[in-house]
Parts: structure tokens; sequence; C-alpha cells
């Protein structure tokens, strides 16, 4: 009987002689992510580590146009394989790096946004399945309810919803639909390299039935702090300007508040994740953890600038990922603001507003944060050589502006 290993392992071996004397076709992502699913990455058959190595090594050597199906593999590639060339990291064990490398390949806020929407379609549809199989009926309601709530924040046809749209309620199957709708993209189907960064984006490292929602909602997370990085830099083009385009400056603030508030909605789902489940995560993912994501350090140090550097982040985010800006975002607003006050009242109005929307949000993330670490991690050490949830408590009242 042949089992998922041995046909991983054949698929691998026959894209291998392929590549050898000709172009190799695609590869065989859905087999490989089958067996990775099923074991984690620390626990992959000898044999598959080693084919997968070596098909790293052949499709890194061939020359590639990025934003292809070949481009895309090798980029996965090289994620997949991070740890088996113990050269763990977070950008690859999240693959956000190569989620941000596909962004940048064109019009970043839309592909960013299409990209995390599709992720999240992704998440909400595998926790209703595995809420469907679950036995314990409280469980199973917990866990429906979460996913179904999320599903209220997107749109079947455009990805996220509207910011200002009030949610309405959404039941299971009405979530389903929206969900597989999204990721067909109509029925259309997408496009061959967006449809293996979503299929094949959960290199887990271990068996443990809730590493598919912690990494998933890390991907989601990350990516949308990327937006808001992106947002808080169109918003700082134009304060630092002597006349400001007060409608292009809010609309980059309320873009900013929209995409924190999406963040924080992926906190009610991660929630859930067992506290035992983390542990055996955590353990494993040792050298790939940071105590601030790259996205939320580019984020909080363009908008608070020196005073974002505090010594624990720069320990768990290199500097020169995410150097601080002078002036910085706040101090630029503050001024622009003050400029504004004297010939247009009711334009520092609206600035100040789109700020108290950015910090609301910022604050609600946090408090978020803060309540599903203390339920999920409890009182250990934090990552970045933390005192973990006590330095969550301590900086829990900054503002982001």
């Amino acid at each position: 009987m042949t089992t998922p290993t041995d046909h991983a392992e054949r698929a691998v071996d026959a894209w291998l002689q392929r590549i050898r004397k000709g172009p190799p076709g695609p590869f065989p992502h859905r087999p490989v992510t089958r067996v990775i699913r099923a074991h984690g990455t620390t626990a992959l058959p000898g044999g598959l580590q080693s084919r997968l190595l070596d098909a790293w090594d052949w499709a890194r050597s061939r020359p590639l146009e990025p934003g292809t199906l070949e481009w895309a593999t090798t980029a996965w590639l090289t994620c997949l394989t991070s740890s088996l060339r113990k050269a763990p990291s977070y950008g690859a064990y999240t693959m956000t790096a190569l989620f941000g490398q596909w962004s940048r390949l064109g019009d970043f806020p839309q592909r960013a946004a299409q990209l995390s929407a599709l992720l999240t379609a992704d998440l909400v549809r595998h926790e209703l399945r595995r809420a469907a199989r679950e036995e314990r009926l409280g469980e199973r309601r917990f866990r429906s309810t979460a996913a179904t709530h999320l599903a209220r924040h997107l749109d079947a046809h455009h990805g996220w919803a509207d910011a200002d749209t009030r949610p309405r309620h959404t039941g299971i199957a009405q979530a389903m639909h929206r969900c597989n709708r999204l990721l067909s993209a109509g029925g259309a189907g997408l496009p061959e390299p967006l449809e293996l960064l979503v299929e094949s984006s959960l290199p887990v490292a271990t068996a443990q039935p809730d590493e598919p929602l912690f990494l998933r909602s890390v991907q989601i997370m990350e990516l949308l702090a990327e937006q808001a990085a992106f947002h808080t830099a169109q918003a700082h083009q134009q304060a630092l300007v002597p006349t400001p385009d007060t409608a292009a400056l809010t609309a980059s603030l309320h873009a900013t508040a929209a995409n924190l508030a999406r963040a924080q909605h992926v906190f009610r789902l991660v929630a859930i994740i067992d506290p035992a489940q983390f542990a055996a995560i955590r353990a494993a993912t040792t050298g790939t953890g940071a105590l601030q994501s790259p996205g939320f350090a580019r984020l909080e140090r363009r908008c608070r600038g020196e005073a974002a550097l505090r010594p624990e982040p720069l320990a768990a985010v290199d500097l020169e990922t995410a150097p601080p800006h002078t002036p910085s975002l706040s101090t630029a607003l503050a001024r622009a603001t003050d400029r504004l006050e004297t010939h247009d009242r009711a334009a520092a109005e609206d600035v100040r507003l789109a700020v108290d929307a950015v910090n609301g949000q910022w604050a609600r993330w946090k408090r978020t944060h803060l309540g599903v670490a203390k339920k999920t991690i409890g009182d250990v050490p934090g990552t970045g050589g933390t005192d973990g949830i006590r330095y969550l408590a301590r900086h829990l009242k900054e503002p982001l502006l």
C-alpha cells in the first residue's frame, strides 16, 4: 500500500529526474504539503528531507522570472527547507518573507490586502471543517462561532469588507460559501503562483492540530501590519510637506486603523488554541520566534521613532530591518495639525479624529493581545528575553501616535 510519504517522495523524485533533462513542469506541492501537515517539518521522514534539499538546490540554480510559478516554487522551497539547512528564521517559518516578495512585485497594498484576505478565508474554512469533526459540543460551538465571526469581515468578491460597513450576522453555511468564492476567485480560479502561496504556505513544525491556526494567524497579522506600515508611510509623506493634502492624510490614517482592526479580529480565533499544544509548538520553533514581527516593528518605529526602540525588541528585530524615522510620524502629525489650526480648523480636527482612530485600534489590539497571551502562554518568559505578559502589560497604554 502506497502511503502519502511514498507518494510525495516518488513525485519529488520524478520532478528531479525531469529537471535534469529540461523544463520539469510544476513541482508536486500538494503531496509534499500533505506530508508536512501530517508530520511537521521537525519529524519529516528522512527520505523526503533529502529530496526536498535536492529540489531546493536544483531550483535555486536556474534563472527565474519574478512572479512566475517557478519563482514562487523556489522561494517556497527556500522557506520550507530553512530548518533542514540549519538556518531557521521568523520569515522562513511564517513564509512572510515570500509573501512580502510577491506583494512587492506589483501594487503592494492591493496585493497584500488580497493575499491576507485569501489566507483569512482559508483559515476560516479550515477551522469550520475542524469544528464539524469536533465531538465535544462546547468546543465545536466555540470554534465555529469564532470562525464565522471572522468571516463577517470578508467580502466574497473583494476580499476584506469595507471597514465602515457593519458586518451582518453570518451562519456556518454562509461563511463557507463566502470563503469558497474568495478562494476560487468566484469560480474562475486563482493564478497559479497565488494558489501556491495560499495552499502550501503552512510549513508546520509539529503535528499539533492547532499549529495551522497559529501559523496562519501570524501570517495574516504580519501582512496586515505591513499594510498598516505602508499607509503610515503615505501619511508620513503628507505630514512632512508644508501644505499637506488633508484628505489624503486622513485617508491613510483611517486605512492604518482599518488594518489594525482586522488584525485584532483574528485574535478571537487565536484564543481557542490549546495552551498545551502551544507549548509544544513553541518548543519546536525555537529560533524562529520574534518578540515583535518585522511588520509591527516597522509600523511602531515609523510612528513613535526613537521611543519605539526598547532594548528587548532590538534583540528580536534587527534595527536595519525597521529603523526609526526622524521626525517620527507622531511628531510630524503634531506639527502639521498646529499649522492647519491657524487657517483650517475643520481640517485640523479631521486629522485629530483620524489619529484618535489609529490610537483606538492600537490600544484595542494590544489589550486583545495581552488577553490572548494570558490564556495561551500564561506566566512564562516571553520571546526576545522579555518577562512575557508583564512586559505586554507595562507597555499596554503607550499610544501609536
